[in-house]
């Protein structure tokens, strides 16, 4: 099946409550079979939030496209509890606390490369 057409409509659960819109379709591993299968990847914007998180759902759930909506065999719980696992993800890539191998020496150069890092403890860098 052709899964373009969903693209940029409105994503609803089983009680018609709006969940967020979709951005794109992706192929992503499955949960239980690890085969590709495509998700749509929708975006949940909060209020006085500048950046959206984007959660998958799988494509087999649609049950009904029609107009700007498209209705997805989900509640809105359970829809919740995906958000917070994509966030933890979301948080977890963007902050790396291990060590880079490049730390600020003096000289003429801004940055070294120490191969055996014997000096200080790298700081934390953002992905």
């Amino acid at each position: 099946m052709d899964y373009s057409r969903i693209v940029s409509k409105i994503a609803v659960d089983k009680d018609s409550i709006t969940l967020g819109k979709i951005i794109r379709i992706d192929e992503l591993l499955g949960k239980t079979i690890k085969k590709y299968k495509p998700y749509a990847m929708i975006i949940v914007k909060k209020r006085f939030k500048k950046k959206g998180l984007v959660v998958p759902i799988d494509v087999e759930r649609i049950v009904k496209v029609g107009g700007q909506y498209v209705w997805f065999d989900i509640l809105k719980e359970e829809f919740d509890e995906q958000v917070k696992t994509a966030k933890t993800i979301q948080t977890v890539r963007e902050t790396y606390t291990g060590d880079t191998g490049f730390h600020r020496v003096k000289g003429s150069l801004g940055f070294a490369y120490e191969p055996y890092r014997l000096s200080r403890k790298g700081k934390e860098r953002k992905k």
